[in-house]
């Protein structure tokens, strides 16, 4: 009878356990969409602590999407548990050579021919300001 408390206990402690790890997961929704003009667009928001409000955001970000550009290309919208390279150093701000779109909860890197790039980072954030973003900003790559 003893063994069996036990081992109900060390289940029970195991669960508690892995319940601990997995709320203290964070999800980094990143996004990265090919336009037929050529640019590359690499998203990053905020952080979620669930993996289904990540995948939301996602779905958020890329349902506008879809609608006005029929002919983008989605080549990954996935939920980083860490990010590396590019995708890092648009969360965190580091100098990249990209236009660079900042709002609360989202930054949007747009790669491509720099004329282009320049237009769309404007267009962008003009959107985002009449949407009600007040601190949107594109952010110029310095030569």
């Amino acid at each position: 009878m003893k063994q069996a408390i036990l081992v109900i206990v060390l289940i029970g402690a195991g669960a508690w356990l892995a319940h601990l790890h997995v709320a203290a997961q964070t999800y980094h929704p990143v996004v990265q969409v090919l336009a037929p003009e050529g640019l590359t667009y690499t998203a990053v928001q905020d952080a979620t602590s669930e993996r289904s409000a990540c995948g939301a955001a996602n779905d958020r970000f890329l349902g506008p999407l879809k609608a006005q550009c029929k002919q983008c290309q989605v080549v990954y919208a996935r939920c980083a548990r860490s990010l590396e390279g590019l995708e890092l150093s648009i969360l965190e701000g580091s100098p990249i050579p990209h236009h660079l779109v900042y709002a609360p909860g989202l930054r949007i890197a747009i790669a491509g021919p720099a004329a282009m790039a320049k237009a769309s980072c404007d267009f962008l954030v003009g959107d985002l300001v009449k949407r009600g973003v007040r601190n949107a900003a594109c952010v110029y790559p310095k030569p």
